[in-house]
C-alpha cells in the first residue's frame, strides 16, 4: 500500500487532482482491487453530497459581480474569436464548475476531513499492535529464561515481580530469593542498552539504599544478575534499579526505572 496515493484518493473522487496525479492514482488503482473498491465507495458518497446540502442563495452583490465578470469573458472571447480562431475552450463552463463546487461546501471538506482522520487513526492501530506485540515478546522471553533458571525444592524461596516507573515503562523482571540468604538472582527484560559512559545498577533499599551490583543487558534488553549483600535480602524493604554513570555510584543520583517492594 502506497500512503501518499491512498492520500490521494479522496481528490481523485471528486476530480481535483492534476493530470500528473491522475495518471498516477489510475496506474495504482490498475494494480490493487482494494483500492478501486475504496474508490466506488468515495464516488458513492461524493455522489450523494449535493443532495445532503442545504442550498445556498448568494448575496446579491456577488451574483452580480459573476454575471459582470461572465458577460465581460464573453465578450472578451467573442472578439478574440473574431481575430484568431482557436480551438474551443471550457472558459463558458467555469461558472457552471464554479456552483459545483460550492454545492459540494461544507460536505466536501467533511469527506475530505474524515478520510484524512481514519488513515490517522489507522496508523496509531498499527503502532499500539506494535507496541503490544513487543510487550508480548518481551514476556515470553521472560517467562523463557525463568523456565531455565535452577530449580529448587526449599519452599522458602519467593519470587517477586518488579515494576517499571514511567521512565522504562516497558520493563519486566523477577527478583528470585530466599529471604533469610544473602544473595539473589535478578531477571529482567525490557531495558534498553545505554549509551557509552552510563550503566544500570541495582540497589537494594532498607534505612538507605546499598549498591547490589552493576547490570548489562544485551541488544534486546535482557539480562541475569546474581546480586549479594552484606545482609539478608529479607531484611531490605524493596529493590530497584537506576541508571548512572560507568562504574556505579555510592548512592542513585540517576533516573530510576525499576522500583518494586519486597
Amino acid at each position: 500500500m502506497d500512503s501518499h496515493i491512498e492520500e490521494l484518493l479522496p481528490f481523485y473522487t471528486l476530480d481535483a487532482l492534476t493530470n500528473e496525479e491522475r495518471e498516477l492514482v489510475e496506474g495504482y488503482l490498475a494494480e490493487h482491487p482494494e483500492a478501486r473498491a475504496r474508490v466506488q465507495e468515495l464516488q458513492s458518497g461524493a455522489s450523494a453530497l449535493p443532495y445532503a446540502v442545504s442550498p445556498v442563495e448568494p448575496p446579491g452583490q456577488v451574483k452580480d459581480a459573476l454575471i459582470r465578470r461572465v458577460t465581460a469573458d464573453a465578450q472578451a472571447r467573442q472578439r478574440t474569436e473574431a481575430r484568431v480562431p482557436t480551438k474551443p475552450s471550457r472558459g463558458g463552463l467555469w461558472l457552471e464548475d464554479l456552483f459545483r463546487v460550492l454545492s459540494l461546501g461544507a460536505a466536501t471538506v467533511a469527506i475530505l476531513w474524515a478520510f484524512a482522520l481514519n488513515g490517522q487513526i489507522a496508523r496509531l492501530q498499527e503502532q499500539v499492535a506494535s507496541l503490544n506485540d513487543q510487550v508480548t515478546a518481551q514476556s515470553e522471553s521472560l517467562d523463557e529464561l525463568i523456565r531455565n533458571l535452577p530449580q529448587t525444592g526449599e519452599s522458602d524461596i519467593i519470587s517477586v515481580s518488579l515494576k517499571s516507573t514511567e521512565t522504562q515503562p516497558r520493563a519486566l523482571g523477577q527478583l528470585i530469593a530466599d529471604p533469610n540468604d544473602q544473595s539473589a538472582m535478578l531477571v529482567i527484560s525490557g531495558l534498553p542498552p545505554l549509551e557509552p559512559g552510563q550503566t544500570y545498577q541495582v540497589w537494594l533499599i532498607g534505612n538507605a539504599p546499598v549498591s547490589a551490583g552493576l547490570l548489562t543487558v544485551d541488544e534486546n534488553g535482557q539480562s541475569v544478575l546474581i546480586i549479594t549483600s552484606e545482609e539478608a535480602i529479607g531484611s531490605f524493604n524493596s529493590v530497584g534499579i537506576s541508571i548512572e554513570p560507568e562504574g556505579g555510584s555510592m548512592e542513585p543520583t540517576g533516573e530510576i526505572v525499576v522500583l518494586s517492594e519486597l
